[in-house]
């Protein structure tokens, strides 16, 4: 078909397909007829988004959210670059986006599974580690296998991330301001999907080795992996004697 074309056929699958759905779909309210695990969701009270901002926690858990686009950004936006550097061929790299794209999808619905079993708040730790792992494959390796290797723990995280960016915030902040506290962190990331390229750009433009920087993002993710784990222990409490939900407190 060629690139044009697949643009064009792209184009009209969101006018003539997702858009005509999306329309159907909320014709009606959404009104569950129940919720057994409502429980499972609430904090004592709704935040306010100055009182969101005045609030650690919430910079450390940006430490984590901001990680993925920046990392993932760079390393695609590089990826001539990278290709390069390693003599791999660039349609070798290209195959590894479908790899990317099925873990994508597999860990986005495996994720969901898991945050309704044990909360938002207790997966926060481990959705970085494939991440940094990612990272380091790049870094280090150089045969050709390692683009669907890194692309595929790059696809875990990114999988987790979306449906944690949807089940977290609420989770930990209330719903009443949910718009305004979401506004500030999609800004957020789409800065530091900015901010990656051009920054690795201008080290690389100064003679900083590529692979160091791949390795250092990698030794961030971890970093920003323990922050998440410290936030993880300050705002879960063990469940009550007898109690079969997970409650959830943030401590001021």
């Amino acid at each position: 078909m060629g690139w044009r074309q697949s643009w064009f056929t792209g184009t009209a699958t969101l006018l003539f397909v997702a858009l005509p759905a999306v329309w159907l779909l909320l014709r009606r309210d959404r009104i569950p007829l129940n919720d057994p695990v409502a429980s499972v969701r609430t904090v004592a009270r709704d935040w306010t988004l100055s009182e969101v901002l005045r609030d650690p926690n919430f910079y450390l858990i940006s430490m984590g959210v901001l990680a993925p686009p920046f990392v993932a950004t760079t390393i695609f936006f590089h990826q001539v670059y990278l290709t390069e550097l390693r003599g791999w061929p660039l349609t070798l790299f290209a195959a590894g986006f479908a790899v990317m794209s099925i873990a994508n999808v597999t860990f986005t619905l495996f994720s969901g599974w898991l945050i309704d079993r044990l909360s938002a708040a207790r997966v926060l730790p481990m959705f970085l580690l494939p991440l940094a792992a990612a990272s380091f494959v790049a870094a280090f390796v150089t045969a050709p296998w390692a683009i669907f290797a890194f692309m595929a723990l790059m696809g875990v995280s990114n999988g987790f991330s979306s449906t944690l960016s949807g089940a977290m915030w609420p989770e930990l902040y209330g719903t009443r301001h949910l718009g305004a506290i979401r506004s500030v962190v999609v800004a957020t990331m789409v800065f530091a999907s900015a901010a990656g390229p051009g920054l690795t750009g201008y080290l690389i433009d100064a003679g900083v080795d590529y692979d160091l920087q791949l390795a250092a993002m990698g030794v961030y993710a971890l970093v920003a992996a323990a922050g998440m784990w410290v936030v993880s222990r300050r705002i879960v409490r063990k469940p009550e004697p007898g109690s079969d939900h997970v409650p959830l407190t943030l401590r001021r």
